[in-house]
C-alpha cells in the first residue's frame, strides 16, 4: 500500500481490480486507514473512544483518535474533518458486517470489497432490502448532493450513515472516506457518481451476485460522472 495521500485518486473503480493482493493504488490510503481504525475498535474500549470523535454536531476531536490512526490523518482542516468523521461513524457500527466484520481466521477486518460501490449504490441497496423507500433514498441524496460545506455534510451523512449500516446494508468505507476529503472541490462530479450509480444499482441476485458483479459475488456499480443532475444550487 501506498503512504501517499491521494495517490492515483482520479481513477475509477473498476470491476475486479482489489484481489486478494490488496485494494488498487487509487484507494490504497483510504483502505489502510479505515483498517487501522477497524483494528482500533477491536475492544469495546477502543470502540467506546472512537465514538466519542464525532459530535453530533459534525465537529471532531482529535484527542479521541489513538495515535497509530491520528498519524494517518492529513493535517489540514477538511482531511482532519473527513478522516474523523469516518472513524467515529464506522466506530458507531463496529462491529457488524457494514463496519468490516472479521472473517473467520483472519484477525485483520475486511473493509474493502471492489464490488461495493459509493453512497448512492448503498442507498440503492438499502431500497431493495427494504430499509428506505426509493423517494425518501433519492431525496436524502439529493439533499447531501445540494450541501457544499463539508461540516454540513458530515451532519447530515451521520444518522443516514447509521440508519443504512446500522440494517447491515453494505458500506464501502474507504469510498466514503475518500468522497468526504475530496468534497470541497469535486461536489458535483461526485454527487453525479452518487446519482447514477443509485439509478443504476443492481440488488444481487439468488447466488449473491448481479449482472454486474465484483469478486465473490458482490454487486458492482462504477460510480458515473457527467451534467449535474441534482442542479447547481450550493447550499450549507
Amino acid at each position: 500500500m501506498t503512504d501517499v495521500i491521494g495517490a492515483g485518486v482520479e481513477a475509477p473503480p473498476v470491476e475486479g481490480e482489489g484481489g486478494p493482493e490488496g485494494p488498487p493504488e487509487w484507494i490504497a490510503y483510504e483502505v489502510k486507514y479505515v483498517e487501522a481504525v477497524a483494528r482500533a475498535c477491536g475492544t469495546p474500549a477502543g470502540r467506546a473512544r472512537l465514538r466519542r470523535v464525532l459530535s453530533s454536531a459534525g465537529t471532531v476531536s482529535g484527542w479521541e483518535l489513538p495515535v497509530h490512526v491520528a498519524r494517518l490523518v492529513p493535517q489540514n482542516p477538511v482531511g482532519r474533518l473527513a478522516y474523523g468523521a469516518v472513524a467515529g461513524m464506522f466506530a458507531a457500527q463496529s462491529p457488524s458486517v457494514s463496519a468490516g466484520r472479521r472473517e473467520s481466521g483472519s484477525d485483520v477486518a475486511r473493509v474493502w470489497r471492489p464490488g461495493w460501490g459509493d453512497l448512492g449504490w448503498t442507498l440503492r441497496m438499502a431500497v431493495f432490502s427494504g430499509v428506505l423507500h426509493e423517494d425518501s433514498a433519492q431525496e436524502r441524496l439529493q439533499r447531501l448532493a445540494r450541501l457544499s460545506d463539508l461540516g454540513a455534510l458530515v451532519v447530515q451523512c451521520r444518522p443516514l450513515v447509521a440508519r443504512v449500516a446500522g440494517e447491515g446494508v453494505p458500506l464501502n468505507w474507504p469510498l466514503l472516506l475518500q468522497d468526504l476529503r475530496r468534497w470541497p472541490e469535486r461536489r458535483v462530479d461526485i454527487a453525479n457518481g452518487w446519482f447514477f450509480s443509485f439509478v443504476h444499482g443492481m440488488a444481487p441476485d439468488g447466488d449473491g451476485g448481479g449482472e454486474e458483479n465484483g469478486p465473490g459475488g458482490d454487486s458492482a456499480v462504477v460510480p458515473g460522472g457527467g451534467v449535474n443532475d441534482f442542479g447547481s444550487e450550493e447550499t450549507s
